[in-house]
């Protein structure tokens, strides 16, 4: 062999040779032996190949998406490669997350249909089933196939972000197209450009651009597949053994199956058989290898017992054939899924299903990895089923793992099973969900306890319970107090752990997993007795055996709600808040302690993002508050106000109101519900409507007018709470301490009468708008004595009205101590802190030392006094200011009261940059005029003087210049006025009218929710009040000399804990109440959810949205439908064909008897009939022609053709037997004394007839070179024009009983062609025969077609389709040279050529707008007119159509409209040609327009238009109105280029648009011509002239190909129609 001949033979490998030449061993070279060599070495990878690092990876640029940007991270690896280097480098360096569980995808390497319902099935199952457990596909990665598939799945349903599209491609790096294009190592080239378009010759394939990852897998060969599988399953097995739960089995892998080959069904067994299995998804009905594992699951479901399933004769069973027993065996792992079946459930829960099962796992760990998927429908289906037995603490611990990993439909389905919170909800678990590591990893909680104890805390360190507590009342603020820091639980807690360490003393407190730091968090409280430990020991023992096994925890989901609140786990907290009482209170809860978290955020410079959206979820629980407390007020207005300020125990004894106050939750405090209550706490008992402030006035300065007053009942005011003094007067008796009435045989009228009153003048004066208006009058009084003070002159000792003014400050300052030390807060600096956050309380006690220092230098009899005066002249101002607090009572002062404030606040900054811009300016000016000034304190207020007031317009303009008049000017004086005009063009012109800008845009601000304002502030004045004594200063020092009385008598008494917590404005319900009040509660709660989501369910978008769902599946339903009726109708018309089939053969059956019983007969005839008659051929001629001329350019002129309506062209045997004019065919015009025409004589039809068979024996007698086949032929034609004679005759005579028997007796005769056929050839007598038994069946029905079918056994080389059909004319448009140059004319051709055509579909399932169409199949053509056995259009034009276009042509309308779309569609034709002539080279698309024919259809004389019909996508590109789509490839362009290039090519006279068809190949375009009117149509009724021209112009977009052509460049100048 040459060398050039060996370089030319492909290795083992699949390279050439010859590429082996540049490497300096040759092992490939050893499987093709030298000539001297015997025997052949066989070539392996290992022995063959050699290995080296890789050389392609990075990220591929997928360059064939132009929607979304397709990238994906590579790697070229060895085919041996370890499993665990590939796990490693997935994730680390591609930084994919751990996969929870494998697809991989098995399936056919080759394109393959699919149907629509599997499609959609197997896509969205596999992506939602990948999506909702974060698993990992594996594919071959492939562009073909089941890879195709997938990625078409992960286009239509997957997700855009890189890191969730975990789709890796497990491809063989040699059968990869283009895959030198992925090879280099430069780290710099971020993207690599791969074009997945490859070669249709080649046999290599393109990757999938829509996977994420690809494994490129080399063992050496090029073009071969199947590779990669081995280090598949090596990857799959080893990500089998990766953990998903620290404490559960490993990552659950599961096989797809779509189609596939033998191979496939290999694999399964692999799989299924494999330790541990791995079970099997099939996908029935996407073909080959999957409907056959789907038979076989289905086979081994009914035939248990080894029962034959094939051929019985092959004696295939379960027993004796090794693979069907070994898929029997493993059975189970394999799920089959029918989506044609309506049980059948997603595709995404069965796959998931079939996981859990295959993996043959106990529940508690089916259970972990649902968990893990986080898909709780599969648990609640599947797991948690009724009759399932679970092991002691597998549930809580599923609870557990559940709260960690915040799955809150786990949470939910686990507490719908009965999960109990009070078994679940231990020290233990609870202090693990606040150590977790998983949620938030900025460890704000550490950090918020480092704030709480004032210390850095160590690495590692565990929170604790009681930290918790300390941090919430860190964030909650006040006099809150959590449970975690109260003295029982922290004795509790201590007793607990020391429990834990009795029974662990060997592990160190650093070392246990739940010690808790008490020397930080456990504070020392007062010792109790020995006895009491020890019985509280014991307690404790008993209560618990372990660490956390204690019921300290009463409100469970308070506890986890605050646990999740803290953990900023939004969606578990909403979750949590709607179980348990008091739903409301949580929610303000949860809004304060969002809000003091997103305020430490900011504070610590953390992120803003994080704040921001912890803002947020506090605004959420706000709205959630709100819209419960508008729900139960809806239902009940007194219940929703005992909800806001009854007692609540689980709060620190909070009320809900002070909660939402505490949050600064305004909407909620601002509700009608709460305005309400503070109303009737504002006035208290007095019932009064008009003229309040008059009536309270005047009784007040009137006491017997109180009795003239008019009161609430008690049942009235049953919903306001009570203060602690009306509690221990013993009016209202809501708690079970407080004083009750004496009993009723003690009371006497006047002791009755007494009571009466004096509850009368208590429930007056305890009113806090009687307070306020007492305390208002007395601190007038008390204005106008300091004024008097202050006016008059100071004597040596205090006036009388002084030492009143001494009084009221002195008993002030006692009732602000008393405030401080009666504040909730139980810390001293804690209630300074909250004293002192009131902005009037600031004011007041700047007032009172000031007063104070005053009074003190007003002792001094030198000149203190006059410093103590002067004292007391600025302290009154704070007095006078005092007022305003007074009228923020009224809800109008009020509104612009908070404007003041708001405004105050905020204009510090500017006032900053003023004065910063003043002292620029007076220091410079002061230096420049005063250069040798001394030091003195008037040199600060020179500075500042002037330039102040100069912001309010005195400018001081006799000292603008310095240098006028007789003062000497001193160096540098000139700069002043300059100085001075530019310090007033900013101070005054810019900062004063910024400050009021920003003082108006405050105004308008506040000024639309200045009432939301006022209503909020509103709390805090009646509060106030409330808790004010009634008696003003200085009698108020009375009613403090009395609560120290009170205090005196409670501390002597020994009060609880819950007592001193119990103190302040609260409503107490008894049991009974409280828990009405609850079911109350609950009740609003669920019927808010109910309509909430009735309005969710109600929205726009949710009704569009399953609007659009629905008419998706009713379009999927129809589909099927519209399939099945297809099916139904091809079932029939096979029956019937069948069926058609079984008479002919009964028919013969019929004749052959009957020709065997008349055989002597027949012997006789054949004997009569022993010589031929000569017989000469009729010649048929057609006189009549006409052609269409057609300028290569110019313009078309049809010359009108009429033809009769009652003609009928000539049948194609007529003409067969004509061998000297074979050219001649039945032309357009009628003849009379045609075959077929009913008012003709009988004799000319029969002759014609008659002259027709003697041509057929004529011609058929040529065919025969041997004497017998000549004489045989002779005889038989003899006899056959006998009997077609007298079968002539009897039609004219009427003798249809006659004719019947001897057309009997003609079909009989075919015994002799079979004789015939065995000597020679007879194939064009057998055609003339076929057509001859057509022409029967045509004229006399299928009475006889028994007898006819009976001749086709006979002629076996002849089909019967050669004559099945309608017989048709076909007339073409021929191009013939003109004598102008490069111009020809189209012409008809003067002879129809004969066709027969089989009608494959109805009419109208192809119509269109104009057209009606249909499928026909040519059975039989004359000179190749149409190719026989393929299927072509038939189409006619629309009745609608042809009745508008009467008036035009008032005969033969169909026929003058087909002649003009055939025109029109050669026009487009003619203009394609010259296009694809002229276009550059850079448009590689050559798009052509079909033929186009006319056509006759002789059974009914339609006349109709015929083309090819086109196999494809069928897309319309423009329409006849101008309207185009956006294009999307280069054919596209092409096209719509095309339509711009004719308007311009024909000097904007045509325009070619409704340009569609399949691929390359178009049809039924649409002519347009701007001076085609209705009355001059020269093309197709589709042209719309001027508008369409109009419109295309306007709406036409040039592209790039309209570039190439040089179109784009041309001004589009508005169309302008022609002129008439």
């Amino acid at each position: 062999m040459c060398q050039v001949c060996q370089n030319l033979i492909r290795c083992c490998c699949g390279r050439l040779v010859g590429e082996h030449t540049s490497l300096e061993t040759g092992p490939s070279m050893s499987s093709w032996p030298g000539p001297g060599t015997g025997q052949q070495e066989e070539w392996s990878v290992e022995c063959h190949t050699q290995t080296s690092a890789t050389d392609a990876y990075g990220t591929i640029d997928f360059q064939d998406s132009a929607g979304r940007n397709c990238h994906a991270k590579y790697v070229r690896i060895a085919v041996d490669a370890k499993a665990e280097a590939l796990l490693q480098l997935m994730r680390s360096e591609w930084q994919m997350e751990r996969p929870k569980l494998l697809l991989t995808v098995h399936g056919g390497t080759e394109n393959f249909p699919l149907p629509l319902k599997v499609r959609q099935a197997f896509s969205k199952g596999l992506i939602t089933a990948a999506q909702s457990t974060g698993a990992w596909i594996l594919t071959d990665g492939i562009n073909t196939g089941v890879s195709r598939y997938v990625g078409e799945a992960v286009k239509t349903y997957g997700t855009h972000d890189l890191r969730k599209r975990n789709a890796v491609g497990v491809t063989p790096w040699g059968v990869i197209e283009n895959h030198s294009d992925l090879i280099g190592r430069d780290v710099s080239v971020v993207l690599r450009p791969y074009q997945p378009l490859g070669n249709p010759m080649s046999k290599r394939v393109c990757l999938n651009g829509l996977h994420s990852h690809f494994l490129l897998v080399d063992d050496g060969t090029l073009g071969k597949h199947g590779c990669q599988q081995g280090l598949r399953r090596k990857l799959e097995r080893h990500v089998q053994l990766q953990k998903i739960h620290p404490r559960e089995c490993g990552v659950p892998v599961v096989c797809v199956v779509v189609e596939g080959g033998p191979d496939i069904v290999s694999m399964v067994l692999e799989y299924v058989s494999s330790v541990p299995p791995v079970p099997v998804f099939v996908f029935e009905g996407s073909g080959r290898a999957a409907d056959l594992l789907a038979f076989l699951h289905k086979q081994t479901a009914i035939d248990r017992c080894g029962v034959m399933i094939f051929n019985p004769g092959l004696g295939l069973t379960w027993v004796n054939h090794p693979i069907l027993a070994h898929f029997y065996l493993h059975k189970t792992q394999i799920t089959i899924f029918d989506s044609e079946s309506e049980d059948q459930q997603e595709a995404d829960c069965a796959i998931l299903t079939a996981t859990l099962k295959g993996t043959k796992a106990s529940p508690g760990e089916q259970l972990s990895t649902a968990l893990a998927w986080d898909r709780a429908d599969i648990a609640k289906k599947h797991i948690l089923v009724y009759g399932q037995h679970w092991q002691v603490g597998s549930l809580e611990q599923a609870m557990l793992d559940a709260l960690v990993m915040d799955r809150v439909g786990f949470v939910k389905l686990l507490i719908d099973n009965g999960m109990t919170m009070n078994r679940f909800l231990t020290v233990s678990r609870l202090e693990e969900l606040y150590n977790t590591q998983q949620g938030p990893t900025d460890n704000f909680l550490h950090l918020l306890v480092e704030d709480v104890k004032q210390t850095h805390i160590p690495k590692g360190y565990r929170v604790s319970i009681i930290d918790v507590g300390q941090v919430i009342e860190y964030l909650i603020g006040g006099a809150y107090r959590s449970t975690y820091t109260r003295k029982h639980f922290r004795a509790h807690y201590n007793l607990l752990y020391a429990h834990y360490c009795t029974l662990h003393p060997h592990q160190s407190p650093n070392s246990s997993p739940s010690r808790p730091p008490f020397f930080r968090t456990a504070q020392p409280y007062k010792r109790k007795e020995r006895s009491m430990v020890l019985r509280d020991l014991k307690v404790a023992q008993q209560q618990s055996s372990e660490l956390g096994d204690s019921p300290l925890f009463v409100y469970n989901f308070n506890d986890l709600f605050v646990w999740a609140v803290l953990q900023r786990r939004q969606q578990m907290a909403l979750f949590l808040w709607q179980h348990g009482e008091e739903a409301m209170a949580r929610a303000t809860v949860a809004c304060k302690l969002y809000r003091a978290m997103a305020y430490e955020f900011r504070q610590s410079n953390m992120d803003d993002t994080t704040a921001e959206q912890l803002k947020t979820y506090s605004m959420d629980f706000g709205q959630l508050a709100v819209d419960v407390l508008d729900r139960v007020f809806r239902q009940n207005e007194r219940m929703a106000m005992k909800l806001l300020t009854s007692e609540m125990e689980a709060w620190s004894h909070f009320t809900c109101l002070q909660m939402a106050v505490s949050s600064r939750l305004r909407p909620f405090v601002s509700h009608s519900c709460t305005q309400m209550l503070l109303t009737d706490l504002w006035t208290g008992r007095l019932n009064m409507r008009k003229n309040s402030w008059f009536k309270i006035i005047l009784s007040i300065l009137m006491p017997p007018a109180i009795l003239l007053l008019e009161f609430k009942s008690k049942a009235e005011m049953s919903h306001v709470p009570q203060s602690q003094e009306a509690l221990q007067f013993g009016w209202d008796t809501g708690r079970p301490e407080s004083c009750s009435v004496p009993e009723a045989d003690t009371i006497t009228p006047v002791t009755t009468q007494c009571f009466f009153w004096t509850r009368r003048l208590y429930d007056f004066y305890t009113a806090p708008v009687v307070k306020f208006w007492f305390h208002t009058m007395s601190y007038l009084a008390f204005l106008m004595l300091f004024s008097y003070t202050v006016l008059v002159k100071m004597e040596d000792r205090p006036s009388t009205q002084e030492w009143l003014v001494i009084a009221y400050i002195i008993s002030t300052a006692v009732e602000k101590t008393r405030e401080v030390f009666m504040s909730e807060p139980r810390k001293p600096s804690q209630k300074l802190k909250v004293w002192f956050g009131e902005y009037w309380n600031v004011t007041d006690f700047l007032a009172i030392v000031l007063f104070l220092v005053g009074l003190g230098l007003r002792w001094d009899s030198g000149s203190y006094r006059t410093a103590g005066r002067i004292t007391y002249c600025l302290d009154i101002i704070f007095w006078y200011v005092r007022v305003l607090d007074l009228l923020a009572v009224n809800q109008h002062a009020g509104a612009y009261l908070t404007m003041i404030t708001k405004m105050t606040s905020n204009m510090f900054y500017i006032v900053v940059m003023m004065a910063i811009v003043l002292l620029s300016f007076g220091v410079s000016r002061k230096a420049i005029l005063s250069p040798d000034e001394a030091l003195s304190w008037s040199l600060l207020k020179d500075v500042v003087n002037q330039p102040y007031w100069m912001m309010f317009g005195e400018v001081y303009a006799g000292e603008i210049d310095a240098c006028e008049g007789d003062t000497p000017c001193v160096p540098g004086a000139f700069l002043t006025p300059f100085l001075q005009a530019v310090y007033l063009f900013f101070q005054y012109i810019i900062m004063v009218n910024i400050l009021i800008a920003f003082f108006n845009n405050v105004y308008f601000d506040m000024k639309s929710i200045s009432n939301k304002l006022w209503k909020y502030n509103r709390y805090r004045y009646i509060m106030t009040y409330q808790e004010k004594p009634w008696l003003p200063p200085p009698l108020i020092i009375l009613s403090h000399m009395t609560l120290c009385v009170t205090a005196i008598y409670r501390k002597h008494r020994g009060s609880s804990e819950q007592e001193r917590d119990s103190c302040g404005l609260k409503l107490y319900l008894g049991q009974e109440d409280l828990k009405r009040l609850h079911e109350f509660e609950e009740r609003c709660l669920v019927s808010y959810f109910h309509e909430k989501n009735q309005n969710v369910l109600c929205s726009q978008i949710n009704r569009v949205r399953a609007t659009a769902e629905r008419a998706e599946e009713m379009g999927v339903v129809m589909g099927e439908v519209s399939d099945r009726v297809h099916f139904i109708q091809d079932t029939l018309q096979v029956l019937d064909s069948q069926l058609g089939q079984l008479q002919d053969l009964s028919a013969l059956a019929v004749d052959t008897l009957t020709l065997l019983s008349a055989s002597d007969s027949l012997q006789q005839e054949e004997a009569r009939l022993g010589h031929c008659l000569p017989i000469t051929p009729s010649r048929h001629h057609v006189p009549h022609s006409w052609t269409l001329p057609h300028g290569g350019g110019g313009s078309v002129d049809i010359m009108p053709c009429h033809t009769p309506r009652a003609y009928r062209s000539t049948p194609p045997s007529l003409l067969w037997g004509h061998t000297s004019s074979r050219s001649q065919r039945p032309s357009l015009e009628w003849h009379t004394g045609a075959w077929g025409g009913g008012d003709h004589g009988g004799q000319g039809t029969g002759e014609s007839f008659s002259h027709t068979v003697a041509g057929i024996l004529a011609h058929s007698s040529m065919q025969i070179s041997s004497r017998a086949v000549m004489f045989w032929g002779c005889r038989w034609a003899t006899r056959t024009f006998n009997s077609l004679q007298r079968f002539s005759m009897g039609l004219r005579s009427g003798d249809w009983l006659g004719h019947s028997r001897t057309l009997k007796c003609f079909l009989r005769s075919h015994s002799f062609i079979a004789r015939a056929v065995c000597l020679g050839s007879l194939s064009s007598f057998l055609k003339n025969l076929a057509m001859l038994v057509d022409i029967d069946c045509f004229c006399f029905g299928c009475i006889q077609k028994h007898a006819i079918a009976s001749l086709i056994p006979i002629f076996p080389v002849v089909a019967w389709s050669l004559a099945a059909g309608e017989e048709v004319s076909v007339y073409s448009l021929e191009e013939v040279e003109a004598a102008v140059p490069e111009s020809s004319i189209s012409s008809w051709s003067s002879q129809g050529l004969s066709a027969v055509l089989q009608p494959l579909s109805s009419e109208g399932c192809l119509d269109g707008g104009l057209r009606r169409a249909t499928l026909v199949l040519c059975t039989w053509a004359e000179r190749d007119v149409l190719r026989v056995g393929c299927v072509y259009v038939v189409k006619a034009i629309q009745p609608d159509v042809v009745r508008t276009w009467q008036r035009v042509f008032h005969s033969d309308t169909p026929l003058q409209l087909c002649l003009r779309e055939i025109q029109q569609q050669r026009a487009a034709q003619k203009l394609m040609h010259v296009f694809n002539q002229v276009k550059p080279e850079n448009m590689p698309h050559s798009p052509r327009f079909l033929d186009m024919s006319l056509l006759h259809w002789h059974s009914d004389g339609q006349w109709l238009t015929i083309e090819r019909n086109m196999t494809g996508d069928f897309r319309k590109y423009n329409n006849n109105t101008g309207e185009e789509i956006a294009p999307c490839c280069g054919m596209e362009e092409t096209l719509l280029a095309f339509s711009h290039w004719t308007y311009q090519y024909s000097c904007r006279e045509l325009l070619v648009l409704d340009i569609q068809g399949v691929g390359s190949e178009l049809t039924d375009p649409s002519v347009i011509r701007a001076e085609d009117k209705s009355d001059d149509m020269v093309f197709g009724p589709a042209n719309l002239g001027d508008a369409a021209i109009h419109s295309f112009v306007i709406k036409h977009t040039c592209n790039s190909c309209c570039e190439n052509l040089g179109l784009s460049g041309e001004r589009k100048e508005p169309f302008r129609p022609p002129l008439l």
